[in-house]
């Protein structure tokens, strides 16, 4: 058996070894425990560390490579998961005071794909309340930090899914599986210089994720609310290869899955965008994304339909009662946390033909948006990039942002259910990392990976 180090591997290349025997899936899971013990008291990334169910799970699986059997993809690969997914067994917050003591008894469908796969679940990480902040804080366990400092400065690692974004930069876990509302997935590995992919609407199974309406012990997605309809499972990793790996595992099996090495790049109509049109990017951003897109001969897009999206955004969002929030609150004397505590308290009431109209908006502005954009569109991920700790107001080009405001990139993409992939291109001036979007149509995840890995930078991501 190897006595190599493993934390800081990339997920292919441990699976292989734990496959062959080149390693025991023990070894890989006690040297990622041991990153969380060094790690995390600093970064206050995972909440819970399920450090005896995962070497138990390794246990298994080594003995199974011994019976000669095949033990998957992502065999000995240590995981984490957001804790807004369910977790069979493992107590689930959704980083909420009201669910403090909730522990499942039915995976979500993702993690049992990951699991499946022969990947090792090592803890659940930190998730503003309900995942409502795009900033990772609650009361429950307080503020997630970035380990990628590069100017000493400690930063978030960007929200909802910033828990997971820290443990997989720091190398606790391997893999990630985060959830995207309004860039929950792609502005955290912005923001700590990950990949990550928000799939198309449908790709992953969206049952686990919190707030959604139990049923029988699983949490099914509401497709008359906001969450239930926009948000999704997504997966981060350190490079895009894993990150591939990963969808690949995660798309339902109904689902075509295409590989990225069949794309044509040169042969894509691509356009680039320095924003989504009404909210203004750092000026770093803006040089980085243009000089990705100008190595592939991409020309700006001119359309209108994606200055719209960020608007319809915020208008959905406005006509939500979050009665999924209220019924999973149940006699719980606990209040929630200042984020959902103000969302609860601008809830008003409209009229169902108020709201079906917004939807109907939705329904004209994808398929405007899918008759102007081409195959390929680069745009930032935020307007900003990884901010300190505590800040939660930006100044861009004169104008006071918002972290609302400064998301308005990835809001707008996430309204029109189109695929995501983020990957690093470059850095600031002061060492922080840059991601871009690079958005395709509806299931073609597998163009929007070949087009980012051409542009990608290496990134350095473990610290």
């Amino acid at each position: 058996m190897s006595r190599e180090n493993w934390v800081g591997r990339d997920a292919r290349t441990i699976a292989a070894a734990v496959g062959a025997g080149q390693v025991s899936a023990r070894t890989v899971v006690e040297q990622h425990l041991r990153r969380v013990a060094e790690c995390n008291g600093d970064l206050n990334a995972l909440v819970t560390v399920c450090a005896e169910q995962a070497l138990d799970a390794a246990d298994g699986l080594d003995d199974q490579r011994r019976l000669g059997k095949n033990l998957g993809p992502l065999a000995g690969v240590p995981f984490t998961v957001k804790d807004l997914i369910a977790t069979a067994g493992v107590r689930t917050t959704a980083g909420s005071r009201t669910l403090t003591d909730n522990v499942p008894t039915v995976d979500a469908p993702a993690v049992a794909a990951f699991k499946a796969a022969g990947a090792i679940l090592i803890g659940k990480t930190n998730t503003p309340e309900f995942g409502a902040c795009g900033l990772t804080r609650n009361e429950l366990f307080g503020t997630t930090a970035s380990p990628v400092r590069p100017d000493g400065v400690v930063r978030s690692p960007g929200g909802s899914s910033g828990g997971e974004s820290a443990s997989i930069a720091a190398g606790m876990s391997v893999l990630g599986l985060g959830t995207d509302f309004g860039g929950s997935v792609r502005w955290p590995a912005h923001c700590t210089g990950l990949s990550s992919v928000r799939p198309t609407i449908g790709r992953i199974d969206p049952e686990g994720q919190y707030p959604g309406v139990l049923s029988g012990g699983r949490l099914l997605a509401n497709p008359a609310t906001m969450h239930g309809t926009i948000q999704t499972v997504g997966p981060l990793a350190r490079n895009l290869g894993d990150v591939t790996l990963a969808l690949r595992v995660l798309s339902r099996p109904y689902v075509e899955w295409t590989e990225p090495d069949s794309v044509c790049v040169d042969d894509l109509d691509i356009r680039w965008a320095p924003g989504e049109g009404t909210m203004p990017v750092d000026d770093e951003i803006v040089a980085a994304v243009r000089s990705a897109a100008r190595s592939l001969d991409a020309r700006e897009y001119d359309g209108r339909s994606l200055g719209r999206g960020n608007a319809l955004f915020g208008a959905l969002r406005s006509v939500e009662t979050h009665a999924d929030i209220l019924a999973l609150h149940g006699d719980s004397a606990h209040s929630y946390d200042r984020d959902i505590a103000a969302i609860l308290a601008a809830v008003h009431e409209r009229t169902s033909a108020d709201v079906e109209a917004l939807w109907a908006d939705r329904a004209v502005l994808i398929d405007e948006f899918l008759s102007e954009t081409g195959d390929v569109l680069i745009l930032p991920v935020a307007s900003v990039l990884a901010p300190p700790i505590g800040v939660e107001s930006f100044e861009v080009n004169g104008q006071s942002l918002t972290w609302m405001d400064a998301l308005a990139s990835s809001r707008a993409v996430s309204v029109l259910g189109v695929p995501s992939v983020v990957a690093p291109i470059g850095f600031s001036r002061n060492g922080l990392p840059i991601g871009v979007q690079v958005v395709t149509r509806p299931f073609h995840e597998h163009v929007a990976l070949a087009v980012a890995a051409r542009m990608t930078t290496t990134a350095s991501t473990l610290v």
